[in-house]
């Protein structure tokens, strides 16, 4: 090359052009009011059951020393609506609400409650399967509704929640952690990693080989298709082989990839945990792709990356990830951290370091990185207007958690909450609103309502007892 100094100079220049006639992102503010200090409710006395009009209340789960209820409870004060019964549930449960929030499955002991919302009518089908449930969706028109248990062979069943009772059932042959309906309803889309079912107890439940995705057949969960994930890791696996207990600090990795379902398309994708990889399944042409996750960059800048260093990150033990997609399907917001195990010389006592990975957003076209931000966020969850993200996460060497509502139009943390920890639910109306539940000593909760639409505050109150709400979706 015999001028370079004139290849850098035009590079730049270029470089300068380019970012100059480019559109810019313009923030849109959005009016967030400061959070008024909690206030004892009336009905904090007595901490009964309140009068107030049914469409108020929100699905909530009450936690006893011996048990758990499902209760409805008042969006303003936490207490249970008077005239609902509640619904015994024991400390393992699961729940899902249909597409148009006027129905709640929930699920213990092989019981599946069907519960009409605002009416609270309740209707129960036994589904034949027993333990934890790994997995609930809907159909799209809500009439069906498809369960997966947790263990290592999923039983999987599919219930018609019209005429109450089991249509299908079978074995997954593998975990099931994420199923959904395809958009005709015909199929059901299932993912999760294959896990040890024998062998030494200890290690019972560690994940061996690659995840699985399947396509089934909603008549009887027959296999349509099926593919292993090579090169995706899920679940927990040895650092060293023959290891006696894959549950002590230090001698294993544990890795679960962010998933998440495309809305409007018959599409899965997994973030991997143990790389910057994105891998797509695509169940309408039965295809798998990978591709690397990085940000996009110039012929210039790839010019200069041919002469750099390649940096290594040291192995961690552990990356859990969560994925959520945004509304229109092109972009996956992804959070989470990794976790590093060690023992320092000469002590008895180990050392568990938690680091989060900030906010990534990826394009699902290609995978390519669109933006990088140093969130501390553990969760994330979409707003109910669909153009706001909120990030939870909790304030270091404290139990204070936080909430930062992200702007998905002008790509920006907008604003930062202390001491709440916003989640997206829906009244018995069918009016969506935020809640927030906070411990704060005992069974005594900070609880916060607000409007999702003028994210104005609709009420802050302290009561006992909490009132832990339901998510939706």
């Amino acid at each position: 090359m015999k001028h370079p100094h004139r290849l850098l100079m035009l590079a730049s220049a270029l470089v300068m052009l380019l970012a100059a006639c480019s559109p810019q992102r313009t923030a849109l503010p959005t009016p967030f009011p400061s959070l008024p200090p909690a206030q004892a409710p009336a009905s904090t006395a007595t901490a009964g059951p309140t009068s107030e009009p049914p469409g108020l209340g929100v699905p909530a789960i009450q936690y006893g020393y011996t048990d758990s209820k499902l209760v409805l409870a008042s969006s303003l004060t936490g207490q249970p609506l008077k005239g609902f019964t509640p619904i015994p549930l024991g400390d393992t449960y699961s729940y899902a609400f249909t597409p148009d929030g006027h129905t709640l499955a929930v699920v213990y002991a092989a019981t599946l409650y069907l519960v009409s919302l605002p009416g609270w009518k309740i209707r129960t089908v036994d589904i034949g399967l027993h333990g934890w449930l790994s997995a609930l969706a809907f159909s799209p028109d809500g009439n069906r509704l498809a369960l997966a248990t947790g263990d290592s062979n999923s039983g999987l069943c599919i219930v018609d929640t019209r005429l109450g009772h089991v249509t299908a059932s079978a074995q997954a042959g593998f975990a099931v952690h994420n199923l959904k309906f395809t958009g005709d309803g015909k199929a059901l889309m299932v993912y999760g990693p294959h896990l040890a079912a024998t062998g030494q107890e200890a290690n019972i439940g560690v994940s061996i080989g690659a995840p699985e995705a399947a396509l089934l057949s909603t008549s009887d969960l027959s296999p349509l298709w099926s593919a292993r994930l090579d090169g995706l890791r899920d679940g927990t696996f040895p650092k060293q082989p023959n290891t006696p207990d894959l549950y002590q600090p230090g001698v294993a990795w544990h890795y679960s990839p962010g998933i998440a379902f495309a809305p409007g398309a018959d599409v899965l994708y997994a973030v991997h945990g143990d790389a910057d990889r994105l891998t797509t399944i695509d169940f309408t042409r039965r295809t798998v792709k990978t591709v690397a996750v990085r940000a996009k960059t110039s012929w210039f800048d790839r010019l200069l990356a041919w002469t750099a260093g390649v940096a290594y990150a040291k192995g961690m033990d552990g990356t859990t990830k969560q994925a959520v997609i945004s509304p229109d399907g092109k972009l996956l917001y992804v959070v989470g951290s990794t976790e590093a195990v060690s023992k320092p010389e000469g002590s008895k006592d180990w050392n568990f370091t938690f680091t989060p990975i900030g906010l990534e957003v990826i394009s699902v076209q290609d995978g390519s990185l669109v933006q990088k931000l140093d969130a501390q966020a553990d969760m994330a969850a979409l707003a109910p207007d669909k153009q706001h993200l909120l990030l939870l996460g909790w304030k270091q060497s404290s139990d204070t958690p936080w909430t930062e509502i992200y702007d998905i139009r002008s790509m920006q943390v907008t604003q930062h909450l202390d001491g709440v920890r916003l989640i997206p639910a829906r009244r018995a109306d069918g009016t969506a609103v935020l809640q927030s539940s906070v411990t704060i000593s005992g069974n005594k909760c900070d609880m916060l309502s607000m409007d999702p639409e003028s994210w104005s505050v609709i009420a802050r109150w302290t009561a006992t007892p909490c009132a832990n709400w339901l998510m939706d979706p």
